[in-house]
């Protein structure tokens, strides 16, 4: 009798005990506390306004820096050691137009230019560029468009830039006709994060 009782509590422990450890197995031990993988860090390979574009800046960090203007230098100070550009914003066109009669944006769009100077004034030579954008009064980024000359002059091309040596051209943006550019930011690919370097208010 006393060992009947004790293979019917058994028995009635079982589900339990399956339950139990089914749930155990449902998830990884601390599945829910990892965190989502960090992005990469892109790599210095492209001219501005490059296909890839990184996330947008931190705004309030941002807002913290002074925006310079037009004719103001700015020091972009890059993660790598020896990484510096002394950027210099020399004007803005709006709207920007090709020497080429028949080139030009599609309809309901238009062109602007920034004339932008670069000059490597670091201990190490740059590959190429990093990207720019420019930014409209409602907050939306515009990156760089590939276009020839324009009447201003032509775009900015280079593919290294030597310690001391000074890239100069432009660069240009294609935004709707009832859009209005209020920013421009450059960024270094391997820039430090929210240094806010690299804004021009136009």
């Amino acid at each position: 009798m006393r060992q009947t009782a004790s293979v019917l509590a058994a028995a009635a422990l079982l589900p339990a005990l399956l339950l139990t450890a089914t749930a155990c197995q449902s998830a990884p031990e601390g599945a829910a506390l990892a965190p989502a993988a960090a992005p990469a860090v892109p790599v210095d390979d492209g001219a501005p306004g490059a296909d890839e574009e990184p996330a947008a800046p931190d705004r309030a960090a941002a807002g913290a820096v002074k925006d310079a203007h037009v004719g103001d230098s700015v020091r972009v100070q890059g993660q790598e050691v020896g990484r510096h550009l002394q950027v210099v914003l020399g004007a803005f066109v709006d709207p920007a137009v090709s020497v080429e009669p028949n080139y030009a944006p599609p309809a309901g769009k238009r062109w602007v230019a920034a004339s932008m100077s670069f000059v490597n004034v670091g201990g190490a030579s740059y590959g190429a560029l990093g990207r720019m954008w420019a930014y409209d009064g409602a907050g939306k980024r515009h990156p760089v468009v590939r276009t020839g000359e324009l009447t201003t002059g032509k775009p900015i091309v280079f593919d290294s830039l030597a310690v001391g040596e000074r890239a100069e051209g432009w660069v240009v943006f294609e935004i709707s006709e009832n859009q209005r550019i209020v920013r421009l930011q450059y960024q270094d690919a391997n820039m430090r994060p929210n240094s806010g370097g690299g804004f021009w208010a136009v």
